[in-house]
């Protein structure tokens, strides 16, 4: 990705300011890091001697700031006392990276194979369509979101697991700690009013649920219990059998996001081809780059139990 020069200043003079609010004794650099989907950026680090915790700061995060008006040393100000607090917050983390301590932790990730080029020969994953599953540590999850670390083949090879194995693990946890969720269109919009209105948020449902009944042809969101990656329940065991019992028929699954898939009926007045049209618009106009899971849709047969992308009926 072409920096411009003006954000290129820009980052010489963040790195200026921050230093000059730490002790000279602390590194603090500037590093490329890729993020998913093969999406770079420059992360800022602060590096305090017998610190283990060293966050990365995302320039291009605060560069928008920059732009709306807010001056370099107030960004620095800000990067200062969000270090300190990773600092506090990390005294109640546990960072031992032993397979012990870290096997409860393990979780999937639903991301682009594609996309990904660059990122997964350096770590263990497995291919789902034209997916792969990757692994995570999770270390935090709370109401500022979650944290987590990447599990590279360095450390895969230290715990002596293969992505097979890790699977194993992360099949359990996540779904423990992730349970799936759905929510009608209808009902998402519902949702979204309330919110807006007075603060209120349904918690959705778990497939299966018992009173539940499909709307003929209505479009569900599938995801989990914060959001977040929540693409991936439908790697969990049965759950694609279970939505297909909910709908009562086969079903098309299209990725919003890498948070997020639309589980369609088949009976629905759609054809692939604007499903198709649909996902890639969506994926163009409305999901930043890095967020972006596919541009297939899928179909799920509920007598075979398979599921295959189908074809692509774009030309």
């Amino acid at each position: 990705m072409e920096r411009s020069k003006e954000f290129q200043e820009f980052c010489n003079q963040m790195l200026q300011a921050v230093k000059e609010r730490f002790p000279e004794k602390v590194k603090i650099e500037i590093h490329k890091v890729l993020k998913n989907n093969s999406t770079e950026l420059d992360g800022l680090v602060i590096l305090a001697p017998e610190q283990m915790l060293s966050p990365n700061f995302y320039l291009q995060l605060y560069f928008e700031e920059y732009k709306k008006g807010v001056d370099i040393a107030s960004l620095a100000k800000q990067i200062q006392e969000a270090y300190y607090k990773v600092l506090c917050d990390g005294e109640n983390l546990d960072l031992d990276m032993s397979l012990e301590s870290c096997k409860e932790r393990i979780i999937f990730r639903l991301v682009s194979y594609e996309r990904n080029s660059l990122l997964l020969p350096a770590v263990p994953h497995l291919r789902f369509l034209d997916m792969a599953v990757t692994f995570h540590i999770l270390l935090r999850q709370d109401e500022e979101g979650i944290g987590s670390v990447r599990i590279t083949n360095q450390l895969s090879d230290t715990w002596d697991l293969d992505a097979e194995a890790l699977f194993a693990l992360a099949k359990a946890n996540t779904k423990r700690i992730f349970p799936q969720k759905a929510y009608s269109m209808t009902s998402m919009m519902k949702r979204l009013l309330d919110f807006e209105k007075n603060g209120e948020s349904q918690t959705g449902f778990d497939m299966g649920s018992a009173g539940l009944n499909a709307q003929a042809d209505e479009p569900y969101v599938i995801t989990n219990s914060n959001g977040i990656n929540g693409a991936s329940v439908i790697l969990y065991t049965d759950i694609l059998k279970e939505i297909g019992s909910f709908l009562g028929q086969d079903y098309y699954l299209l990725p919003s996001s890498i948070h997020e898939m639309l589980a369609i009926p088949a009976s629905a007045p759609m054809d692939e081809k604007e499903m198709h049209e649909m996902v890639e618009e969506v994926n163009k106009s409305c999901v930043v780059s890095e967020e972006i899971l596919s541009d297939s849709v899928y179909r799920y047969d509920c007598k075979a139990d398979t599921i295959r992308i189908c074809t692509d009926m774009r030309m």
